[in-house]
């Protein structure tokens, strides 16, 4: 495949010529038609860059964890919690959970963690969900590749996830007419240029 990220390519925004149309038709192919579809395992691939989402909530037998919220701040595990408490909130904590359990906060198991963190002031413990939306689609991995290496500060988890377009008739017709030619790149005459 051709390197996009040291060479001119539509994948990283360089503007259409005849040489960044036949790099795109190159790797349009290879990901349809070619060694590609071995790794995403479909012909009709559309390249969309999703961004990790994390919904609170919902109850612990429903969720793929439990997280701990003070205030604008979140812990997925109590340790962690712990870990950011000052020497003085955390003895605080250690005799409170000494008064009832004969022991530190550390060497409570993990759901008596959560129930004694739960019933702190102005604590909430619930469970979470992770969720992945989309961002944009794309034609080759490559062009989605280029926008997370270009846009991944925005964001805090993006990945490129391969869907199936198979029954996108608009999106397959074009594909196709650029695959076998019909669809091809024409330069603006210099009269077109003049007249933009």
């Amino acid at each position: 495949m051709i390197d996009t990220e040291s060479s001119s390519s539509l994948a990283t925004g360089h503007p259409m010529t005849a040489d960044t149309w036949s790099d795109f038709v190159t790797r349009l192919r290879h990901h349809c038609n070619g060694q590609g579809v071995k790794w995403h395992h479909t012909s009709c691939a559309l390249f969309t860059v999703q961004q990790k989402r994390i919904d609170y909530g919902y109850g612990a037998d429903y969720a793929e964890g439990l997280v701990v919220c003070l205030d604008d701040r979140s812990w997925f595990s109590p340790v962690d919690y712990w870990n950011d408490l000052d020497e003085e909130e955390q003895q605080e904590i250690n005799e409170s959970v000494q008064a009832y359990h004969e022991c530190d906060f550390l060497d409570l198991d993990t759901d008596d963690q959560w129930e004694f963190l739960a019933e702190l002031d102005d604590h909430t413990v619930t469970g979470w969900n992770k969720r992945w939306e989309i961002v944009n689609s794309h034609f080759t991995k490559e062009a989605a590749e280029a926008f997370i290496r270009r846009k991944q500060h925005d964001y805090p988890e993006l990945r490129v996830y391969v869907e199936s377009h198979y029954y996108a008739w608009e999106f397959e017709a074009i594909k196709a007419a650029i695959l076998d030619g019909t669809l091809v790149y024409q330069p603006k005459s210099a009269a077109e240029d003049a007249a933009a």
